[in-house]
């Protein structure tokens, strides 16, 4: 052999060594004082899944030697789109979040090169949580595609691209910016086996006793937790107490387009410190 058939079978037979120790269900206690557990899933492909109450990341796991492998981080959805019926807000779309978003819509069905349009006049660049609720006609709403461009922009017009399909008993529609998936710098998070124990940091994970076969499975079963937590915190967050509420799936892509000049939203956001301070009632005299 070579010298690089011998490189190249070292880092095969790692590679095979840390697969086999990593891919399992794993399960570690809230680092936040909530009651919330996070599961972690190492498939054999290379792919795991994190889920922690109504949060969810995926990505590519891979070896870095036989006792440590390393997470590589895929992008999450910039938007969710969630469907009610039954509330105060029939015919109309609410748009949460978008304010200091390069984002654009398209409502009604569309083929490639349709334009959109964007959210705001501007990016208003609020200081503050911004929700506006928007007056529409919900027949001409089944189809909805939201695209979100990540800074810097520049002169790149390709964009993260959500395309969703409304189910016609729903007559209220949320558009909600995921500010957990904007991007905060690079993350360098690995699991390490040392002294018996399974170290992501200072966080000790518990790996279960599930057998490969049984992760698919497993899988299936901590997405629909997932989806019913995340509908559990959009009615507490936009107090939808009534009525049924879906979540919808939307088709995705990464694409360039085109915008006219006609906004959805104009809105001028006042600075912060034009807001009148916040004063107290006087205490009970004792």
């Amino acid at each position: 052999m070579t010298p690089k058939q011998i490189v190249a079978a070292m880092l095969l037979l790692i590679s095979a060594s840390a697969s086999a120790q990593f891919t399992g269900y794993y399960t570690a206690e809230s680092v936040d004082g909530s009651k919330e557990k996070a599961h972690f899933i190492l498939d054999e492909a290379g792919r795991f899944y994190v889920f922690i109450g109504n949060m969810y990341v995926d990505g590519q796991w891979k070896p870095v030697n036989k006792n440590k492998v390393s997470f590589e981080f895929g992008q999450p959805d910039l938007v969710d789109l969630y469907a009610s019926a039954g509330n105060s807000h029939g015919g109309q779309i609410c748009f949460s979040g978008f304010a200091d978003k390069d984002a654009f819509v398209r409502i009604g069905p569309g083929g490639p090169g349709t334009s959109f349009r964007r959210v705001y006049r501007e990016e208003p660049k609020c200081s503050y949580s911004l929700y506006e609720y928007v007056r529409v006609n919900r027949q001409e709403c089944n189809d909805i595609t939201v695209a979100i461009k990540l800074p810097p922009g520049g002169k790149d017009t390709s964009a993260y691209v959500y395309s969703y399909q409304i189910p016609e008993k729903y007559d209220e529609i949320y558009l909600l910016v995921n500010n957990n998936a904007f991007p905060r710098g690079q993350r360098n998070v690995s699991i390490e086996y040392k002294d018996g124990r399974y170290l992501l940091g200072n966080i000790e994970l518990q790996k279960q006793p599930n057998a490969p076969s049984s992760l698919p499975q497993l899988l299936v079963t901590r997405y629909e937790q997932l989806n019913q937590d995340r509908i559990k915190a959009f009615r507490k967050e936009r107090y939808v107490k009534n009525g049924p509420v879906e979540k919808i799936t939307p088709q995705k892509s990464r694409q360039s387009i085109a915008v006219v000049d006609e906004p959805v939203i104009s809105i001028a956001c006042p600075d912060e410190n034009a807001f009148p301070p916040v004063t107290l009632p006087p205490g009970r005299k004792q």
